[in-house]
């Protein structure tokens, strides 16, 4: 491949890109346009001028939905860069106008969360215009027909009017202080590649030298809170526990086969006291479960790898695909838990994680995620209970560590914390079910109850 960009601005590129990876800056340059519009030869151009081991590319369709989840996880870690070869918008086009302004909505706080945790966005759309596109075609490289990839793209638009109509819409709303959008005219293929080249530099170098201040939120208490009604008396007998636990695990097991072919997928939270019974809850749930079908995920403290990424990112890669179930041991909900107790994240940045995963969820919610979030409940004196007990049984004292014992110590904090992530994150799509478990016959139930009721209900509609 001959490169068009000039030596001079190759190194130049080259020398911010050093830059970025010396300061862990993560980057997303994007590109997007109608038709083919040789693309891929516009982003190879571009990509030919820097470190190829800092570099990753992505090529996204329709076939990459849901969107903002192939999007989340493919955002470059610190130091690389990510280049999208079309991105999100691609998804939001390819759905129906009536869903236009929700995706405007989406893709705007997304960018949003992407700035707030240090996330760089670049985004080029290559506009066309038919008769030049015309005049130039023989500059542009030749595609396997022998045809300019352009000319022939171009002839198979649809209603071009309308179309770019709807797209400079579409930039009008989400060009934003978060992420701007550079619109290049594209004519001469060596003209357009050299003018994305040099509106790069100027980008990068403002990256470099702009300083970036992510933002403070306010924090919203604005949903009910089940927890302010619980009843931790329940209790259940073992006839009827052993009764309802086989029949509703019977019917668990019919409706993961209806899940299985259907387009929904289904993502159960188990979040809770240490000691209050979230590994029985999720066992008597998976005994019910054919493995082909769901996968279960612990939540330890993050590796190097996941702390290069946004916060979101490890568990946006083990969402479940159509059909399948995914059990969260644990989740993204440490950062309104443990995180801000224990320090692992800024005021900041726990003042923006209520917004951030309410956004995750309703995005993945809107791609047909049905998601289910437990908090198993006990009383402080229970939970003093279990302690001694486990400390006192050769078989289940491993379970107990001098960190819980420190933990039970701020039992106070927690319980702050607890009520306010509830209240700011019981949303209808992604609601908290709270689970009284001082009985765990009772509570294994409730569980249960809740997951086919709401399976059964989801599935039917």
């Amino acid at each position: 491949m001959d490169l068009l960009i000039s030596k001079d601005k190759a190194e130049t590129l080259a020398r911010l890109e050093l830059k970025l990876s010396e300061r862990q800056m993560s980057t997303v340059i994007l590109f997007e346009g109608v038709g083919g519009m040789a693309m891929s030869h516009i982003v190879n151009q571009i990509i030919a001028v820097f470190e190829p081991r800092n570099i990753r590319y992505h090529s996204i369709s329709t076939s990459n939905m849901p969107w903002i989840k192939y999007c989340l996880v493919n955002v470059a870690p610190k130091g690389q860069i990510a280049i999208f070869d079309r991105g999100w918008y691609s998804g939001i086009l390819s759905e129906g106008d009536e869903k236009l302004a929700d995706n405007i909505s989406l893709a705007n706080a997304f960018e949003r969360y992407l700035y707030n945790n240090g996330v760089n966005v670049i985004k080029f759309y290559l506009d066309i215009d038919e008769d030049t596109l015309k005049k130039n075609k023989k500059s542009y490289p030749v595609d396997i027909n022998g045809e300019s990839e352009v000319f022939n793209n171009i002839g198979k638009l649809k209603d071009f009017s309308i179309t770019k109509s709807k797209i400079r819409n579409l930039l009008e709303k989400t060009n934003s202080t978060y992420s701007e959008w550079d619109v290049i005219e594209v004519g001469d293929f060596k003209d357009t590649v050299r003018k994305i080249a040099s509106i790069l530099e100027a980008r990068l170098s403002s990256l470099l030298t702009m300083p970036r201040e992510p933002e403070t939120y306010e924090i919203m208490e604005i949903y009910p809170n089940p927890r302010e009604d619980v009843k931790f008396d329940q209790e259940m007998s073992k006839s009827d526990y052993s009764k309802k636990l086989t029949k509703l695990q019977n019917k668990l097991a019919e409706l993961q086969v209806k899940l299985a072919n259907s387009d929904r997928a289904l993502c159960l939270v188990f979040e809770g006291w240490d000691a209050a019974g979230k590994g029985g809850c999720i066992k008597r749930v998976t005994q019910a479960l054919n493995p082909r079908g769901y996968k279960t995920f612990p939540t330890p403290a993050p590796t190097a790898e996941e702390k290069a990424h946004t916060h979101l990112w490890r568990f946006s890669k083990n969402m479940p695909d159509p059909g399948q179930i995914t059990i969260f041991d644990r989740s993204w909900y440490g950062r309104m838990l443990v995180e801000p107790i224990e320090g692992f994240c800024t005021e900041k940045e726990y003042s923006r994680a209520a917004a951030e995963i309410n956004l995750f969820e309703s995005s993945l919610h809107k791609d047909h995620v049905i998601f289910i979030k437990f908090w198993i409940d006990i009383t402080k004196e229970e939970q003093l209970k279990r302690f001694k007990d486990r400390e006192a049984d050769p078989l289940k004292s491993w379970k107990l560590t001098d960190e819980d014992w420190r933990n039970r110590k701020k039992w106070d904090t927690y319980e702050k914390y607890v009520n306010s992530m509830i209240k700011q994150t019981n949303t209808d799509y992604a609601p908290w079910i709270d689970v009284e478990c001082v009985d765990k016959r009772y509570g294994r139930i409730k569980v249960l109850q809740t997951i086919v009721d709401t399976l059964k209900k989801a599935l039917d509609d």
